[in-house]
């Protein structure tokens, strides 16, 4: 061995090389799954089809940290919560342009991210959650969607996951509907329709009445989180002629458990099983062990 290979220097050099090994293999084969995940659920449509040729399958995505990095409602951040702030979510965004009566600028914003929201939140999600769609009475629903729009565009779409909406378009190419059911306001979701090619009504969340084209603050029952995510998405099967639930995405047991439970333990015709995917989910929680598929997604289909 050459003298400048020896001892501390050749380790050096070998630990650099390990190093950049590493992360060239992280670079092309860490997020390996989206094809092995389309084949599967491909593989159970087929079988489904040849049993039931008129079956309609569908599959239904929650969309905060699922399909997007983050929650569109509150932000995301590096760290959790304990980071620099990504992005700055919808509540935050239309509280700072003077959309909510209730909340205005900075001061309305410091009401509702540190006083009211988590007193709410204190007695459940059932009460906050709905509450981020209730803050926008009497506004014109057009004039907040139109602005919601343009975040999509401007800043929302650039941090999907790029497994997500791998995993998405190819279903959707190969005649598998997609459907998102979030526990985000519906104003908001439903405008990531155009940015993902999705139609508007795929989309199903939080909802108020809107009457003479002003939001309200009356809730549309059910709420779409846990067990009622269970109930939109039947009522979105049901209204679809030849629907059959095939494959569920999600990232959270709590909310998004039982409607991937459901799907997976479904009978379906031909032997075909539904198949279920929790994504950054982490440790399996008790009363979903080996029902679902676990896998980890970081990168995003837009670079930063």
């Amino acid at each position: 061995m050459p003298a400048f290979l020896e001892g501390q220097t050749f380790m050096r050099i070998l630990g650099f090389l390990m190093a950049m090994a590493a992360c060239f293999t992280t670079a092309l084969g860490a997020e390996n799954h989206a094809e092995k995940v389309v084949a599967e659920i491909l593989g159970n449509v087929a079988k489904l089809k040849a049993a039931r040729p008129d079956a309609v399958p569908m599959a239904f995505w929650d969309f905060d940290g699922t399909i997007i990095e983050g929650d569109v409602s509150e932000g995301c951040y590096e760290n959790g919560r304990s980071g620099r702030q990504i992005f700055r979510g919808l509540v935050e965004e239309t509280i700072l342009a003077g959309l909510s009566p209730v909340y205005r600028g900075e001061a309305g914003w410091r009401q509702y991210h540190d006083i009211d929201y988590p007193r709410m939140n204190e007695i459940g999600r059932w009460l906050a959650w709905p509450y981020n769609a209730q803050i926008y009475e009497g506004v014109r629903a057009a004039e907040l969607d139109a602005f919601c729009a343009k975040k999509f565009d401007e800043v929302y779409s650039k941090h999907y996951f790029a497994s997500s909406v791998k995993m998405l378009r190819e279903l959707e190419r190969a005649g598998v509907e997609n459907y998102v059911v979030s526990a985000s306001p519906e104003i908001y979701v439903r405008n990531a329709a155009k940015t993902l090619g999705l139609p508007v009504e795929r989309f199903r969340a939080i909802r108020v009445a809107v009457e003479g084209g002003r939001m309200t603050t009356k809730v549309i029952h059910p709420v779409p989180y846990g067990e009622g995510k269970v109930e939109n998405m039947r009522e979105l099967t049901l209204s679809r002629p030849g629907g059959v639930a095939v494959a569920g995405f999600g990232n959270s047991y709590s909310t998004d458990g039982p409607f991937l439970k459901y799907i997976v333990n479904q009978s379906l015709p031909g032997g075909a099983k539904g198949f279920a995917l929790m994504i950054n989910g982490g440790k399996e929680k008790p009363g979903f062990e080996g029902l679902f598929r676990l896998e980890t997604q970081s990168e995003l289909a837009v670079p930063r």
